[in-house]
């Protein structure tokens, strides 16, 4: 048994090139795919693209003094809450589409 990890959405900066939402391709595997996991790094691109501060992989690793001090919190905070409706936008259309699905655990 293996896990396939398909990436709908990825940070806008920092890592691969962007934009791209794989959404679509995950509806068209997500019937026979056993054990698929679609991940989600940046909200949707037409969203995170447009943000004054777009989602960025080097803000994983930033100190928090240092968010803190250039005032990128309310910044960090809305990339999240993207990748959050991004995350709920693909459970929609897993379910529009028929197909049923299990939501990750959180890491504590």
């Amino acid at each position: 048994m293996i896990r396939f990890e398909h990436h709908i959405t990825e940070t806008w900066k920092s890592i691969v090139k962007q934009p791209y939402n794989r959404r679509e391709e995950l509806i068209e595997l997500a019937d026979h795919v056993a054990n698929i996991s679609a991940k989600h790094e940046g909200g949707d691109p037409e969203v995170d693209g447009a943000r004054a501060h777009p989602s960025d992989i080097l803000d994983y690793f930033r100190d928090k003094k240092e968010v803190m001090d250039n005032h990128d919190w309310d910044n960090l905070q809305t990339n999240f809450m993207d990748k959050f409706d991004a995350t709920n936008n693909t459970a929609r259309a897993l379910t529009q589409n028929g197909l049923a699905f299990v939501a990750a655990k959180l890491h504590k």
